[in-house]
């Protein structure tokens, strides 16, 4: 009776490891199963994320197209509403360019905004300073008449802004300049300084 016993217990625990085993074996390969699943996860959301990430780079570069109207001159029109993040990102974007194409002027063209208030008003005297930081000349243009009421009813402090009724008048001041001081803003009598245009002195 004791060797049949030893031997059911035996029995039982060699059943017991092999029901171990195989239970391992199993797990080991859900496990498997699991990570690789996980792998592919990850491989997909980097690559939505990658997706994300040039969608959002093609989003910034047509909610900030920079156009260079001629050597020089740069024109950046705004359109729909400007935040604190759209506006850094328009700020870096124009700075960047300006360096880029040793830009001397540059005109921020708001005709597409209907509402100002005194947040967004003061992202663009900001933008207009820090233009002004790397040596170029800052226009704020298509400023219209409920615009014009609004800054003046807030107290925005505009001093140091240029400021233009539209796109044209910016141009048109910007020529006048060039042909009346020969450089943007330099009236020593020579715009040898711009790309494309003659050495001309001071009429008269």
């Amino acid at each position: 009776l004791d060797k049949i016993s030893e031997k059911d217990a035996f029995g039982e625990l060699e059943m017991a490891f092999s029901i171990f085993i195989q239970e391992l074996g199993e797990a080991k390969s859900a496990l498997r199963d699991a990570l690789e699943r996980h792998e592919v996860s990850n491989r997909e959301l980097e690559s939505k994320l990658q997706t994300i990430e040039l969608q959002q780079a093609a989003i910034r570069d047509l909610s900030t197209p920079i156009i260079e109207v001629w050597a020089g001159v740069l024109c950046l029109p705004v359109v729909g509403i400007v935040d604190s993040q759209r506006s850094a990102e328009m700020t870096e974007t124009l700075l960047e360019t300006i360096v880029a194409k040793q830009a001397r002027t540059a005109i921020v063209d708001i005709t597409g905004i209907d509402v100002m208030d005194t947040k967004t008003a003061d992202h663009f005297i900001k933008m207009a300073k820090a233009v002004r930081l790397l040596g170029a000349d800052c226009i704020i243009s298509g400023i219209n008449p409920a615009i014009a009421q609004t800054l003046t009813h807030i107290g925005v402090d505009l001093t140091g802004v240029r400021t233009m009724r539209s796109l044209r008048d910016a141009l048109q001041f910007h020529l006048r300049e060039i042909e009346q001081y020969g450089h943007y803003g330099n009236r020593s009598g020579s715009n040898s300084g711009i790309p494309g245009l003659p050495n001309q002195g001071l009429a008269g």
